[in-house]
């Protein structure tokens, strides 16, 4: 439309133009034909008014015949006659008319092929402004239409909202990419960004950074015990307080485009992290951490039901502690477990030592898992004999690791790492596998009342179903169910599941004994150990050592002596050492004795020099053998 008025304008303007120029031309060359030709001065004419006379004002005209002329009075007041189309004809072969109705439809030509183009472009951006309309549709953007504007202005209309809608799916996108979807924080690689681009701001500025690595304590019970769904709810609830933590320290930091709080963040599980970006006074991490120990603490309200759950808290500073984000989450962590192995409920800053420990580990727990995959390990056995005759009652089945470098590892430095790994289930089933067939070896060579003890840990009861597993370890090397022991400690007993009493009690239907290790550390009730599925109780070291010394752990001895009776279980002694310790169990009528005294673990091929080489018809006649310690006579 504008095009189309510039050109009218145009063309309007010309015309007057070429009026005016014909007019002015006219004049003069009438002016110029008097003085060079001569006129008629006597002719017999009548006036007229050409169609052309409005055009030429102030100008007379005449006619004589089939002839126009125009009319100019002389001085001497006798009007001179022209012929029109002599004047004409001067007029239109002057130079200056022809240059100028020459440049005048140059332009006009020019300003319709220009009209042509613009009108050909705005077809082309109605055809584009329709696809646009068209993805406006598909993407069900409202656009508000515009019923009186150019199409150019339209398409720049939709393009403006086709743009924003796109700069709301961006925020959105990014949103949902970096997000956590529970609790609605940054995950962990949106936090190592942003933490990465804020330690290079504290370089320069030569500021230092705190971090804090939140760990739930007694998550996993609430899942177990109320489910998934109220464990989500209380991670919700945790990233709530955490955020007001944030908005209290005056801590927030939100994402230009997402608008996400970037100094908080949900790492994965029941783990969280928050951010100091300037830690102006140390003192500010364990004040916040002491914050959010006490906001954790308070009971959760889950439907008509109060939880309650605590936190441990590990403290990471940069730059003493680490430089880079990893490696400072890293750190905090460790800080963390520190935390934790000291007890929960409480936050620890990182040091140096800690993080010796934590590579030593790390270190451990790689070579498990080559050790584990190479077979590295080996069993020794441990006899446990009748104090009456030193009848072995069975052996205990104890593994060893004889690591390339380092010798010799111990069991209590490494089945804890298994355990917190979980390689303890595919360590365990290598124990179980193999204790079965050195004592099914045992077994065929006579030692028909003697069974092999295996001990079961707390991880492999929740990940195995034991009687199954067990069961398929029995058929597989033939050994019988009455020739199998497991054992499991009083504390890991005491929370076993239903599920897990029901697998044992199959396991004791089947002939399968249980015992129940380290009584007298788990806390146990007498009610609930009469209801537990066992047949042996191991009372713990603690208990012998402090006998003969202490009188009151010698009634407890006597206790649980009288007690095993009393429920038909047999009572073992475990850490005896020294001949008074063995004297003192016996006189309480304690059954079974286990330690140093009698022997230490010996490898499969000791144990069969020491009991098969001699003793063939004993072992024949009784079922069992002789262990006969060295100091007892």
């Amino acid at each position: 439309m504008p095009n189309a008025i510039r050109l009218t304008s145009t063309l309007l303007l010309g015309t007057l133009f070429v009026v005016i120029l014909l007019h002015l031309s006219f004049k003069a060359h009438v002016l110029e034909l008097l003085a060079t030709t001569s006129a008629n001065e006597h002719l017999t004419t009548s006036m007229v008014s050409p169609w052309y006379s409005p055009l030429l004002h102030g100008l007379s005209f005449a006619a004589s015949g089939n002839h126009t002329y125009v009319a100019v009075e002389s001085t001497l007041g006798i009007p001179k006659y022209l012929d029109v189309s002599t004047v004409w004809y001067a007029v239109f072969t002057s130079p200056i008319t022809l240059i100028s109705i020459a440049t005048l439809l140059a332009i006009v030509t020019y300003l319709f092929k220009s009209e042509r183009r613009y009108r050909n472009q705005d077809e082309d951006i109605s055809e584009v402004n329709k696809d646009v309309g068209g993805i406006l549709t598909r993407l069900e953007v409202d656009s508000a239409p515009l019923h009186h504007q150019s199409s150019l202005a339209k398409l720049s209309h939709a393009i403006h909202d086709l743009s924003s809608h796109l700069a709301r799916v961006k925020r959105h996108s990014e949103s949902q990419i970096f997000q956590d979807k529970l609790t609605k924080l940054i995950d962990r690689h949106a936090y190592i960004d942003h933490i990465e681009a804020k330690l290079k701001q504290a370089e320069l500025a030569r500021q230092k950074c705190g971090l804090l690595f939140i760990d739930l304590d007694g998550f996993k019970q609430v899942n177990d015990s109320f489910g998934h769904s109220f464990g989500d709810e209380i991670l919700i609830q945790v990233a709530a307080r955490l955020s007001k933590v944030v908005r209290q320290y005056g801590l927030e930091d939100c994402h230009p485009i997402h608008g996400l709080e970037q100094n908080l963040s949900r790492l994965g599980g029941d783990e969280f992290s928050l951010f100091i970006p300037k830690l102006n006074n140390p003192s500010l991490c364990t004040e916040i951490a002491q914050s959010i120990l006490s906001d954790i603490e308070r009971d959760f309200l889950l439907g008509n039901k109060l939880v309650k759950i605590g936190a441990s808290i590990g403290i990471a500073v940069y730059p003493d502690s680490a430089a880079t984000p990893n490696s400072l989450l890293q750190m905090a962590d460790v800080a963390m477990y520190r935390a934790k192995t000291d007890g929960r409920g409480i936050f620890k800053v990182y040091s140096p030592e800690m993080g010796s420990k934590m590579r030593r580990y790390h270190y451990l727990l790689q070579e498990l898992r080559l050790a584990i995959s190479a077979q590295s390990f080996y069993l020794s056995f441990q006899p446990i004999v009748h104090v009456e005759d030193c009848a072995i009652d069975y052996f205990e089945a104890l593994i060893r690791w004889n690591h390339p470098i380092e010798g010799q590892i111990p069991p209590a430095e490494f089945i804890p790492i298994a355990e917190e790994s979980n390689l303890i289930l595919e360590l365990g089933d290598w124990i179980l596998l193999e204790s079965c067939r050195q004592m099914c070896a045992w077994h065929n060579a006579g030692m028909k009342k003697v069974k092999i003890s295996v001990n079961v840990s707390g991880i492999q009861l929740k990940h195995r179903k034991v009687f199954e597993w067990v069961n398929a370890a029995l058929e597989k090397t033939g050994l019988p169910a009455t020739a199998l022991m497991l054992e499991i400690t009083e504390s890991t007993l005491i929370k076993a599941s239903n599920e897990t009493i029901s697998q044992l009690q199959q396991c004791r239907d089947a002939g399968i004994s249980v015992a129940i290790d380290d009584f007298g550390t788990g806390f146990s009730s007498l009610s609930t150990l009469a209801d537990l599925p066992i047949d042996v109780i191991k009372i713990d070291k603690l208990f012998i050592t402090q006998a003969n010394s202490n009188p009151k752990y010698r009634k407890i001895l006597n206790s649980i002596s009288e007690l095993g009776q009393q429920l038909e279980l047999k009572i073992v002694a475990e850490g005896v050492e020294q001949t008074e310790q063995f004297e003192l169990v016996k006189n309480l009528g304690i059954s079974c004795v286990q330690g140093y005294l009698v022997s230490r673990p010996e490898s499969s091929n000791n144990v069969g020099s020491k009991v098969l080489n001699g003793n063939v018809n004993h072992i024949a006649a009784t079922g069992t053998s002789i262990w006969l310690p060295e100091q007892v006579g």
